[in-house]
C-alpha cells in the first residue's frame, strides 16, 4: 500500500494528495508557491514494472532476464510516445496539456518511474457526480470532443481509447480529451490495429482487428454521448433493470458487434438522437466522414439552426421553384445555375421552340456577373470568419499588439495567466475570510487581507443573475455571470482593466471586439460593477 506521498522530481512542485489511480499509473495533485500565491498541476507517475510480481511473471514467460528487461524498456518507450503525442497539443483548449516529464531509472533493480506533469483538470466522472448534464451540456461535450479529434487529424493520430475515464473538464467548463497512451499514427498502422482500447466504447472494425481510421474515434465519441443521454447506460442495456450483470454487458456488446440497429438514446431529442446514431453507425461508411462534419451538425443544433436538406437537381429543373430567396447550395446548385435551369425550363415549354430572347440573354449575363462578384465577396467573408475563429487564442487586434510589445505576453499567455489566477483563488477559498450575507453578497479576503472574490446573489443583481468577480492585487481580471433559471453562463476576461475576451451564453468567444457596441457595453458594465464592490 502506498501510504506516503512520493517526492516530486521537480523541487518547486510539492505533491500534496493523490487524486486518482488506474491500472497503469497514479495521479497526484501538486502545488507550487510563488510570493504567497499557490498554483496547481497534476503529476502522473507510471512505474514500470508495476511491481515485483509483474517482473517475475514476465521472467517466467521469457526464461531470460535480459529479454524481460527489453520487454519493460519497450513499455517505457510506449509511455514516452504518449508524452510526445500529447506535447504536440500543448496549449490546445480541448486536449489535456502536458507541461513536462522526466524518466527516472532505478539504481538497485530493473525498473523506471515516469513522471508526467500536466494541467490540473477534473475527471468528467467526478464532474457528473456534482452536476447532472443537460442535453445542451452533452451537445457541447460532443462539440469539444470533435474539436479535439480535428486536431488529432492534423497530426494523423487516432486516439483509439475515447471513453469517459479519458475525458476531463477544466475550471472554465471546457471538455478536454486526455490519455493518449495507446494512440498510434495512421501511417504506421496500415497493416491493421491490435485490439487495444476499451471494448465498451470500441468500434466494430477495431474489435474485429480490421484496418480503421478516424471514424473509429467518431464511433467511440458517439457512444460516450449515447451513454450520457441514455440514463448512463450503453446500447442494449435494460433501462429498467436496477442491477446490470457481467452477462448483461456481454450480451449488449455481442448485439452491438453483430450490427443490430441501436435504439435512440432515451433522453435525446429527435435531432440529437439522429446525430448520435449516425456517429455510432455499424459501418464506417455510414458514419460522419470527418469530425468536423459531426461538429458542424452539433453546432447547428446548439444554435437552433435546422440542417438544410439536399434537393435533387432534377427537382429544381422540373419541379416547382425553390422558395423565393432560397438560393443556398442544393446539391451543388449555385444561384447562377438555378437561374440557368429556370431559363432552360422556360425554353423547353415555349410552343415555338425559339431560342433565348436578347432580353433573357442580357439578364442571364448580368446575373452571372453579379454571381461572380458575390462569390468573390462571400469567399473573402468566409475566409475572414475562418481566420476569426482560428484566432481565439492568438493575437486579434493592433491595440493588443502594442500591449504585447510592452508586456512580452501574447494573447494566449494572458488568458492562460487569468485562468491560472482564477483557479488559484477557487482552490484557496476555504482559507479565506468572508464578509457579507449569503443571499445578498459575500466578499472573500485572502491571507494578506486583499479582496480576492465577490459573489453577488440575484437579489442584488440588476439582471437577477449570480455575479462573481475575481480580483488579483485588488484589480478585476475575471467576471463570471451565471443565470440559474436559464442554465446559462457568461465569462469575461480583463487584462489591465480592459475586456479582452467575452464568452457568451452560447459558448461563442468574442476577443477584443472593440468596435462591437454590445461587447464594449458589457465590458464597461461589469468593470464598473466590480469597482463598486471594492468599497
Amino acid at each position: 500500500m502506498d501510504h506516503e506521498l512520493p517526492v516530486s522530481v521537480w523541487p518547486e512542485w510539492k505533491i500534496i494528495e493523490k487524486i486518482g489511480e488506474g491500472s497503469f499509473g497514479r495521479v497526484y495533485r501538486a502545488q507550487r508557491t510563488e510570493k504567497g500565491r499557490s498554483f496547481y498541476s497534476a503529476i502522473k507517475i507510471i512505474s514500470i514494472p508495476a511491481g515485483k510480481s509483474e517482473w517475475n511473471s514476465v521472467c517466467a514467460e521469457t526464461k531470460d532476464e535480459q529479454a524481460a528487461r527489453d520487454y519493460f524498456e519497450n513499455l517505457v518507450d510506449d509511455c514516452i510516445q504518449e508524452i510526445s503525442t500529447m506535447e504536440y497539443f500543448r496549449g490546445n483548449s480541448h486536449i489535456v496539456s502536458v507541461e513536462d516529464y522526466k524518466v527516472v531509472e532505478y539504481l538497485d533493480e530493473v525498473g523506471w518511474d515516469i513522471y508526467i506533469r500536466m494541467e490540473y483538470v477534473t475527471s468528467i466522472l467526478d464532474y457528473c457526480e456534482e452536476k447532472s448534464l443537460t442535453e445542451k451540456d452533452v451537445i457541447r461535450l460532443g462539440i469539444d470532443l470533435c474539436k479535439a479529434l480535428e486536431y488529432c487529424g492534423q497530426l494523423n493520430i487516432i486516439h483509439r481509447d475515447i471513453k469517459p475515464e479519458n475525458i476531463f473538464v477544466s475550471r472554465f467548463g471546457d471538455f478536454k480529451l486526455g490519455d493518449f497512451g495507446i494512440a498510434r499514427e495512421i501511417e504506421y498502422s496500415m497493416s491493421g490495429f491490435s485490439k487495444k482500447g476499451t471494448y465498451s466504447y470500441m468500434a466494430p472494425e477495431m474489435y474485429k482487428g480490421e484496418v480503421c481510421d478516424r471514424r473509429a474515434d467518431i464511433y467511440s465519441t458517439g457512444l460516450v454521448l449515447y451513454k450520457m443521454m441514455n440514463h448512463n447506460r450503453l446500447p442494449f442495456l435494460n433501462l429498467e433493470k436496477q442491477l446490470i450483470t457481467y452477462r448483461d454487458k456481454e450480451n449488449a456488446l455481442a448485439r452491438r458487434m453483430s450490427g443490430e440497429p441501436m435504439p435512440r438514446p432515451a433522453d435525446a431529442g429527435e435531432e440529437f438522437g439522429r446525430i448520435i446514431l449516425k456517429a455510432c453507425a455499424y459501418s464506417p461508411e455510414d458514419r460522419y466522414e470527418d469530425p468536423s462534419d459531426m461538429r458542424r451538425e452539433l453546432e447547428d443544433l446548439a444554435a437552433g439552426r435546422s440542417r438544410s436538406v439536399a434537393v435533387p437537381e432534377e427537382e429544381l429543373c422540373e419541379g416547382d421553384m425553390a422558395e423565393e430567396g432560397d438560393f443556398s447550395n442544393k446539391k451543388g446548385t449555385t444561384f447562377f445555375q438555378f437561374l440557368l435551369r429556370r431559363f432552360r425550363r422556360k425554353k423547353r415549354t415555349r410552343n415555338d421552340g425559339a431560342s433565348l430572347s436578347p432580353w433573357s440573354i442580357a439578364i442571364l449575363v448580368a446575373a452571372a456577373a453579379v454571381c461572380v462578384i458575390a462569390t468573390f465577396y462571400m469567399h473573402n467573408m468566409v475566409e475572414e470568419v475562418k481566420n476569426s475563429q482560428n484566432a481565439v487564442d492568438t493575437l486579434t487586434s493592433e491595440e493588443y499588439s502594442a500591449s504585447e510589445e510592452e508586456t512580452g505576453k501574447s494573447f494566449a499567455e494572458a488568458v492562460e495567466t487569468i485562468q491560472e489566477q482564477a483557479t488559484t483563488i477557487v482552490n484557496e477559498m476555504e482559507s479565506y475570510t468572508t464578509s457579507g450575507e449569503s443571499g445578498q453578497y459575500l466578499k472573500f479576503y485572502n491571507e494578506s487581507g486583499q479582496i480576492a472574490m465577490v459573489r453577488v446573489y440575484p437579489a442584488l443583481s440588476d439582471y437577477g443573475v449570480y455575479e462573481e468577480y475575481y480580483y488579483w492585487n485588488e484589480e478585476l481580471f475575471y467576471a463570471y455571470i451565471w443565470d440559474a433559471d436559464a442554465q446559462q453562463e457568461q465569462l469575461y476576461y480583463y487584462q489591465d482593466g480592459i475586456l479582452i475576451r467575452w464568452i457568451d451564453a452560447e459558448g461563442v468567444a468574442h476577443d477584443n471586439e472593440t468596435e462591437d457596441e454590445e461587447y464594449t457595453q458589457r465590458g464597461d458594465y461589469y468593470w464598473s460593477r466590480s469597482v463598486s464592490w471594492l468599497s
